[in-house]
């Protein structure tokens, strides 16, 4: 399936550049998190490193796009705000931004908006700690995962 990426997004959907300033803003030792809504209903994971990919968009042309895919709570890859923060410096501004997750259907992914501070709960421990969570936004770009972010991040 070619998905491309959409040439309007909704004004809540942030790109890069949105997130590293407000990034600035929050505490460095923050968790950040993504809430999405998918065929297995809300759920908020944590995000690891961002993975970048260019996929064309509507008119053809390659834009860069920048995922947050979802890692498991024992992963070290886990990010925080500080590390994150440094990691979006040398990306595009004005790349779109996702997150990833993995569902029984394949990867998903959607659009992200402006960041909220809240309390992220591991499942497994019962442990809550201070998190930014990135909400979805459903635009043009949300569903099945771009293949070109799967494949760099290996989850064919």
């Amino acid at each position: 399936m070619l998905l491309t990426v959409p040439l309007e997004v909704p004004d809540t959907a942030i790109r890069v550049g949105h997130l590293r300033a407000q990034l600035e803003q929050l505490p460095d030792d923050y968790l950040v998190v993504a809430d999405h809504h998918g065929p297995e209903g809300e759920s908020r994971t944590l995000v690891g490193w961002p993975v970048t990919a260019p996929v064309r968009d509507e008119s053809g042309r390659r834009v860069p796009v920048v995922a947050l895919p979802e890692v498991h709570p024992s992963d070290t890859a886990a990010m925080r705000v500080s590390f994150l923060r440094g990691m979006l410096a040398a990306l595009p501004a004005d790349a779109l931004l996702v997150a990833l997750w993995e569902t029984s259907d394949g990867p998903r992914q959607s659009t992200v908006g402006w960041p909220v501070e809240t309390d992220y709960v591991d499942e497994e421990s019962g442990v809550s700690v201070r998190a930014v969570s990135l909400p979805q936004v459903v635009s043009g770009a949300t569903g099945y995962a771009y293949d070109e972010l799967v494949y760099n991040l290996g989850w064919e």
